[in-house]
């Protein structure tokens, strides 16, 4: 089977879109200076992250779109947050309605009208603007992780909460055990395929992706045993469907910026008589989920969650709800 295997970004290439300054380069730098004048450096880069529990701060920041959601599961609400999309996930369950949007990349003027007492950054996308956030407040640079649960307890070591990071991650683990028992009984050993249509092109994700890993890994779902081994996802046509042939498709349609061309994508693709012979097409077993919620999927355990219920919820009406 012939496959034109892609590298896929999940993280960076969603989190890194372009927003504009309100303020010149220029502007900032003497904002920061009239702020903070010459304080010393705080930074705290280490594997703990740890923060002085003595000065344990009231206003927090944490970069990235990913960290809020890590706040929101140790119950902390920031003084302003980034953000992917016009509105924080529904699943924070209006947390965050009154906290300040700081737009997709890192926002050095946001954060300093924010007036935090801590900043927490991520090593691989701050460290090189680490000098900058230290003159508006003490910063914390949590290291580089494989592994959500591994970031989530630096925070909580950060905000002096590891036993809130633990208490999370037992809860998450419980219910994701719940899920794969539930879908026990509903799919057996059937084999699934998590598909996913981003804008022009299409795309198969294995069990060696991040929400591959979730969904083949810790939910159990047996992946089609034709998938490439070695690739965590690849780049698939309509007339390669066939090849892998599934029991279940997982199918997400993207909501974003090119939701048009991803929406006409799938148009023509259920009209199409290869989609109409697939084995899970023809038994009803296509389920469509996700959305803008979903962009943290596999990188948080909160949007994890989120995810994980949808599908079982759309497999278990599509499938009795035995």
């Amino acid at each position: 089977m012939r496959m034109r295997i892609i590298i896929t970004l999940e993280r960076d290439g969603t989190m890194k879109r372009a927003r504009k300054w309100g303020f010149a380069a220029i502007m900032l730098s003497l904002l920061l200076v009239a702020a903070c004048g010459a304080k010393e450096d705080n930074t705290v880069n280490s594997p703990t992250a740890k923060a002085d529990a003595a000065e344990q701060p009231l206003r927090v920041v944490a970069t990235t779109v990913t960290y809020p959601d890590f706040l929101y599961s140790l119950g902390v609400t920031p003084v302003a947050a980034e953000n992917a999309n016009a509105e924080f996930p529904s699943y924070l369950n209006g947390a965050f309605d009154a906290v300040p949007k700081l737009g997709g990349v890192l926002n050095l003027e946001g954060i300093l009208a924010a007036a935090p007492d801590l900043i927490i950054g991520a090593n691989w996308r701050d460290a090189k603007n680490v000098d900058q956030l230290n003159k508006i407040a003490k910063t914390v640079l949590l290291p580089d992780r494989d592994n959500w649960r591994d970031e989530l307890r630096d925070m909580g070591e950060a905000l002096n909460k590891k036993e809130q990071a633990e208490q999370v991650i037992a809860d998450y683990e419980e219910k994701i055990k719940q899920a794969k028992e539930s879908l026990k009984p509903l799919v057996g050993e059937e084999t699934f395929m998590y598909m996913r249509i981003i804008g022009k092109d299409s795309y198969v994700m294995g069990p060696l992706a991040s929400r591959g890993k979730v969904i083949h890994g810790e939910l159990g779902l047996h992946s089609v045993p034709t998938f490439p081994k070695d690739e965590e996802s690849i780049a698939i046509s309509l007339e390669m469907l066939p090849e892998l042939n599934p029991d279940h498709i997982i199918l997400q349609v993207e909501a974003g910026d090119d939701a048009a061309s991803a929406q006409k994508i799938y148009e023509d693709m259920k009209s199409n008589a290869v989609w109409m012979g697939l084995k899970a097409v023809k038994e009803n077993h296509v389920y469509l989920v996700g959305d803008k919620d979903w962009m943290n999927f596999s990188f948080s355990p909160v949007a994890t969650l989120n995810a994980v219920n949808e599908i079982v919820e759309t497999i278990k009406q599509q499938n009795g709800n035995k």
